[in-house]
């Protein structure tokens, strides 16, 4: 017996990869010449930053810097200083496989510092961070539409999909040249810099994303050394960056991610105007993840009226549907910090350590962590820092489901805050989060059939109608199987329109 397959490939960006590697920072270097002597450490950080990362073969290679940077008050004026000093690092990961037009992504955890000044040039530092990476690459799948042959009763039904379409990946490097307005203080020493990004919109054109984000700069800096005056000052610098994807259209659906790898930022003086002119670097990261919603026809069950036949089946996993959930919150904290009483506030920062999101009993659920640090001068006009880790939760109503996964980025957007006694100051944060909600359906489809031609059906041939009494909300498709006939035979006989019987009663069956 001959029959046809009819299929339709659909694909999902499936995770091929998912791991973490920690990595050691011990060091034991002394200050360069043209920094003080220490008096008192303040803060000791790692910040690591990736500046590569590609796949050869079955192997993901990631290289990057540590940056590690101390902020201290010097011996003679008890003023702020800072000190960096640049650490490079490799890891390697293998993916068992070599993956197909795969992305990569990856993020950075500081695990814990310690430092200590084993004299007033020279440090102790022992610490270690986590390299998390994860790899995503295109998987292709075939959905059976059909399988149509002489005699073949098909049930088949619709369903609501988003096929992946593509994913692609691009770094690029931005410089910028920023003028200091006039009226901000001068920068004679930088004492630390922080870039963060956010996606602000994009738009589809045929194979190709137009990406529209913004990156922020934030300089904390020193405007008068010989008084230890510090300022901040922050800059939004606009990102406009193109990604390829082969098969995108204008009403495709995106996933972005805008990822700042590293930076760099170098002062200079305008010889004309007298003020400082910063040089900024920055390299970036933007991947993209492109949808395609359709309806796919798909094949559930079928029958040969004629022969036995044993239908061949497959666990096809989609994705049926993408939402992505824009929320902001407000954090509010109350810091207290033991400390000799808080004269001046000089600096306030945040960083979104973690967070992760899921859903739990009718909610949409986000946690995480928020360090915040606080650079202040005590009742001695002595500089202090202090830093806290605050925990977040965030809630709002959203119907379970055991088939949805969830991934959340996230952004400060702003940072308030006010003293409200001597040992204790309040925080208010504002974060912006962006969820994506997948529903991921699994579905049993046959993918094949083996039809047993030497045994045939057997079949009462001595009448052309067998009366039948249905039941309310029997489906004829089950009938017509019983019977060894068709749907549509059956429908037509009994000028019936709709797959269920809508009330109890007698039906004929042409046989």
């Amino acid at each position: 017996m001959d029959y046809s397959i009819k299929k339709e490939p659909v694909c999902i960006a499936q995770t091929i990869f998912d791991g973490t590697k920690e990595q050691p920072v011990d060091l034991d270097f002394n200050l360069p010449d043209y920094c003080p002597d220490i008096a008192r450490i303040l803060k000791c950080q790692i910040y690591p930053s990736i500046s590569s990362k590609s796949i050869s073969g079955d192997m993901l290679n990631i290289e990057g810097n540590a940056n590690i940077l101390l902020i201290y008050l010097d011996e003679e004026k008890m003023s702020i200083r800072s000190c960096e000093h640049l650490s490079p690092f490799s890891v390697s990961f293998n993916l068992k496989a070599t993956p197909q037009d795969a992305i990569v992504f990856t993020s950075t955890k500081v695990e814990y510092v310690n430092c200590r000044a084993v004299n007033s040039r020279r440090l102790d530092i022992h610490g270690a961070f986590s390299v998390l990476a994860k790899v995503k690459a295109k998987k292709e799948q075939d959905i059976v539409n059909s399988i149509s042959g002489e005699g073949i009763e098909q049930k088949k039904s619709d369903i609501n999909i988003f096929s992946t379409i593509g994913l692609g990946q691009q770094q690029f490097t931005i410089n910028e040249e920023i003028s200091k307005s006039k009226k901000q203080p001068d920068i004679e020493l930088i004492l630390k810099t922080e870039v963060t990004t956010s996606l602000v919109d994009y738009k589809t054109i045929d194979n190709k994303i137009i990406i529209n984000a913004q990156a922020t700069l934030k300089i904390l800096y020193i405007s008068d050394i010989e008084y230890g005056s510090i300022d901040s000052m922050e800059y939004d610098i606009p990102i406009s960056q193109i990604v390829d994807i082969d098969g995108i259209t204008d009403d495709c659906m995106c996933d972005i991610n805008i990822e700042a790898l590293g930076h760099d930022v170098q002062l200079r003086q305008d010889e004309q105007d007298g003020i400082n002119i910063i040089e900024f670097e920055g390299k970036f990261m933007a991947s993209a993840i492109a949808y395609e919603e359709k309806t796919v026809e798909t094949l559930n069950d079928l029958y040969s009226i004629d022969y036995e036949i044993e239908p061949k089946y497959e666990n096809i996993k989609i994705l049926s549907e993408i939402e992505n959930i824009k929320n902001s919150y407000e954090n509010k904290s109350i810091l207290d910090i033991f400390n000799n009483g808080i004269n001046e506030v000089i600096d306030v920062s945040c960083e979104i350590n973690s967070i992760n999101s899921y859903i739990e009993e009718d909610k949409l659920t986000s946690v995480g962590k928020l360090n915040i640090c606080v650079l202040a001068k005590d009742d001695e006009e002595i500089p202090f820092y202090s830093e806290r880790v605050v925990d977040f939760e965030y809630q709002q109503e959203y119907p379970s489901d055991e088939n949805v996964t969830c991934s959340v980025k996230a952004f400060i957007k702003s940072l308030d805050w006010k003293v409200i006694s001597k040992s204790s100051m309040e925080v208010t944060v504002d974060i912006q989060m962006d969820t994506i909600i997948n529903k991921v359906k699994n579905i049993k489809s046959i993918i094949d059939i083996y039809v047993d031609e030497e045994n045939m059906k057997e079949k009462n041939d001595d009448a052309v109608l067998t009366i039948y009494y249905a039941d309310e909300g029997e489906e004829i498709w089950d009938i017509a199987r019983k019977y060894c006939t068709s749907v549509e035979k059956i429908k037509t006989e009994n000028e019936i329109d709709e797959d269920i019987i809508s009330e109890r009663g007698m039906i004929f069956i042409p046989m």
